[in-house]
């Protein structure tokens, strides 16, 4: 009878240790983002909502979460197009990435992103986008 009950205590204790964990992991920074506009359409939505992950070794195509370089308060979602040293035409003009990023949104008509604001440096890439979890009938892995 002890060691059931050691046991069941061990468990116990791991079950709120691994929940202390993902508390802490889920509020140490904005793992979750709401898509407000429409400069991702169609691959993101208003009222989309991303889970989101430390933007380690991103490779074109990636969604990123970066500082808005023209306000710095506010966070957009924008598609990587180019990494560091690269080019890529973008409404027919070609953008150097330089040391930095350069960062478009999907819907070019209603994204302002590299092509009015120029390259982003690596530190403004806050989180890369991992999947969109709701709404469900639009949830996936990747969510382009």
């Amino acid at each position: 009878m002890a060691v059931v009950e050691t046991r069941r205590r061990a468990l116990q204790r791991g079950l709120w240790v691994a929940l202390a964990v993902v508390a802490f992991a889920w509020s140490s920074g904005p793992w979750r983002v709401a898509v407000e506009g429409r400069s991702m359409a169609p691959t993101l939505l208003p009222g989309d909502r991303l889970l989101v992950r430390p933007a380690r070794r991103l490779r074109r195509g990636d969604l990123v979460v970066i500082r808005d370089p023209s306000q710095p308060d506010r966070w957009v979602v924008k598609r990587v197009a180019a990494l560091p040293g690269e080019q890529v035409v973008a409404a027919g003009r070609v953008l150097a990435a330089g040391a930095g990023l350069v960062v478009l949104g999907d819907n070019a008509a209603h994204s302002t992103d590299s092509r009015h604001y120029g390259a982003v440096p690596d530190r403004e890439v806050h989180r890369r986008v991992w999947c969109r979890y709701a709404p469900a009938e639009r949830s996936g892995w990747p969510p382009c």
